[in-house]
């Protein structure tokens, strides 16, 4: 076999192991520096090479945020993946939202109730009664009438 082609063959093998499996839009646009640290990825466009992911590629593409320096490449390529980044980023903080916004809604649903004796215990120093929950069982209250050596001898 040739030098070329073993060299070929050796870059072609870098290559493969940089590679990621994720479908996300900005892999179109950079590419892992280190296999190892998948937090370090290189822009395509300027050769920028930062921390923080996809995401904050994603970021340096689009133009947005405050934590990563702006693309400098103002070729047609690098305007499309400005545009498509934009998108990826807002259709994620969306999905993020009405993720929460339907968290929300399930929690405002389930009615947590306990039926049968009631576990409630007036706290010191408030008028609110308190739930005992299910550490509370291998805890005592602190009486409040005890001098500090005879807290002492409650533990």
């Amino acid at each position: 076999m040739s030098e070329a082609a073993t060299a070929h063959e050796t870059e072609t093998e870098g290559v493969n192991l940089l590679k990621t499996n994720s479908d996300d839009v900005g892999w179109e646009y950079g590419v892992l520096v280190d296999a190892n640290n998948k937090d370090k990825v290189k822009c395509k466009f300027c050769d920028k090479e930062m921390r923080g992911g996809i995401y904050r590629l994603k970021e340096h593409l689009a133009h947005v945020g405050k934590n990563v320096k702006k693309c400098t490449a103002r070729t047609p390529q690098a305007l499309e993946a400005k545009e498509k980044c934009k998108k990826g980023l807002e259709d994620a903080k969306r999905k993020r939202e009405e993720k929460t916004v339907r968290e929300l809604e399930l929690r405002e649903e389930v009615n947590v109730s306990r039926v049968g004796e009631s576990d409630e215990v007036t706290c010191v120093g408030s008028s609110q009664p308190h739930k005992l929950g299910p550490i509370d069982k291998w805890t005592r209250a602190i009486d409040p009438k005890a001098t500090n050596a005879d807290s002492l001898k409650q533990q």
